[in-house]
């Protein structure tokens, strides 16, 4: 009996690191996502857009990007939320090339607007808690993709510039 107590002490004990690494958060909240994104070592401006939602401004890799927030009651309770950005209309944005980065990628989508600009999103749900590493890698995606698309704008702007290869 006491061996089996032992071990069962030494078993709570070992996992005792990885469970401290696994630190679980609540991503309901916009100062939260605020809170964490910074902690993350990230800029996060809480700001109000002009229809009177809080959103948080950042950047990654040296392009900026918006943390826009669904479902909220008061900042907190949120039920999803959004990275998002956005590219000025240039001739070859067009629901073709859309749809060639989307049928290629499965967490960053983008489209076209009204006024033909290129946005860039992915959502992420609130609901429950996830990881503290989770979170985290949530933005490391974004901004690794979002590094994958302002390439792929790149190339379709080559291949649309007569005289360039």
């Amino acid at each position: 009996m006491l061996v089996r107590l032992i071990l069962a002490a030494a078993a709570i004990f070992a996992a005792a690191p990885a469970m401290a690494a696994d630190r679980i958060v609540d991503v309901s909240s916009i100062e939260n996502v605020a809170a964490l994104m910074r902690e993350a070592g990230y800029k996060a401006e809480i700001k109000v857009g002009k229809n009177g939602d809080s959103y948080i401004e950042s950047g990654i890799g040296g392009n900026g990007f918006q943390v826009n927030f669904y479902g909220c009651k008061d900042k907190v309770g949120c039920d999803s939320l959004q990275f998002y950005s956005w590219y000025k209309k240039e001739p070859f944005f067009t629901v073709a090339m859309a749809n060639e980065w989307n049928a290629g990628r499965r967490f960053l989508k983008v489209a076209i607007d009204s006024d033909g600009d290129l946005s860039e999103f992915l959502d992420v749900s609130c609901l429950g808690k996830m990881t503290f590493d989770n979170f985290k890698d949530y933005i490391d995606w974004y901004g690794s993709t979002d590094a994958y698309l302002i390439k792929f704008i790149a190339e379709k702007r080559d291949a649309a510039t007569p005289g360039k290869k």
